[in-house]
């Protein structure tokens, strides 16, 4: 059950999910709903920039993050569910996703199992494997495991569960957005682009969080997309 909480511009509240964890979102805005989902170890606050958008702006701490509860054990189809339970307690039957990193691996995940209830998917420097990254931010990510070992770093070197052939599957349109000097290489981009029949778009002079340093121009892409794919 979804519990706002009302503020001048912005709202905020909580869902409780099938396994009676507590999934916390922020929401702001009014037209066509789209879910915003955050990359690893951050927050719905990752999104600042973003919840200005002209939409029905939904951003989601997930499980084990920001101002959700936690549990001792999580994986990505576990945290589509908790977005689908979040959908279903707003009454939103179908959205536009955006998600950044770890929330891009997270959108695509969603994808594969509840495809009837995405409209446009823009997935933000997404990998589906941990070898999709260059050298370096591979080894930090294996390093973060071996020092912190949290079920959030687990996240980072797992599988997500979404394979070429479950992307050739969308149907929605799809849209990829990358920095010229990412962490995920620009061949995994591609590839994700070519078989989920989407869109790439590679930001010059870019990094990985080019939605907070590039967020005039990142906005512009998505409103585009979304209005006109």
């Amino acid at each position: 059950m979804a519990v706002p909480i009302h503020a001048a511009t912005e709202r905020s509240g909580e869902v409780k999910t099938q396994d009676g964890e507590r999934i916390h979102y922020v929401r702001r805005g009014s037209g066509t709903p789209l879910i915003l989902l955050h990359g690893n170890a951050q927050s719905s606050q990752y999104f600042v920039p973003q919840m200005s958008l002209p939409f029905d702006n939904i951003a989601i701490d997930s499980r084990n993050h920001g101002q959700s509860s936690s549990s001792k054990a999580i994986d990505f189809r576990l945290m589509a569910r908790d977005v689908l339970d979040v959908m279903n307690a707003l009454k939103i039957e179908k959205s536009d996703f955006l998600g950044f990193s770890d929330g891009a691996n997270l959108a695509m995940v969603f994808a594969k199992y509840y495809p009837e209830r995405v409209n446009h998917l823009i997935l933000n420097s997404g990998n589906m494997t941990l070898s999709d990254l260059h050298f370096f931010p591979r080894l930090i990510s294996k390093l973060q495991n071996i020092f912190f070992h949290t079920p959030v770093s687990e996240l980072l070197v797992k599988e997500i569960g979404v394979t070429k052939s479950d992307l050739a599957k969308f149907q929605m349109p799809v849209l990829v957005i990358v920095g010229q000097y990412d962490l995920v290489k620009q061949s995994a981009s591609r590839k994700i682009a070519k078989y989920s029949h989407g869109k790439l778009v590679e930001i010059p002079r870019a990094f990985h969080k080019v939605s907070q340093t590039r967020p005039k121009l990142f906005n512009q892409i998505v409103t585009q997309f979304l209005q006109n794919p």
